[in-house]
């Protein structure tokens, strides 16, 4: 079975202090892998849209 959990507060941790300051992010739409498991990435104006399986989530700018 596929594993689309992951720690939603280390992974917010992780996006805000790397996805605004690291050229490897600065497309408005990303994949990365965290704890094992893909998260797309939407770069919104005023949060990050991160889709985690077929699971969404607003992570605040």
């Amino acid at each position: 079975m596929l594993n689309t959990q992951i720690d939603l507060a280390a992974f917010a941790n992780y996006a805000i202090s790397t996805f605004d300051y690291n050229a490897d992010f600065e497309d408005d739409a990303f994949a990365v892998t965290f704890d094992g498991v893909r998260v797309y990435v939407e770069r919104k104006r005023d949060f990050f849209s991160i889709h985690v399986g077929a699971q969404r989530h607003k992570l605040p700018r």
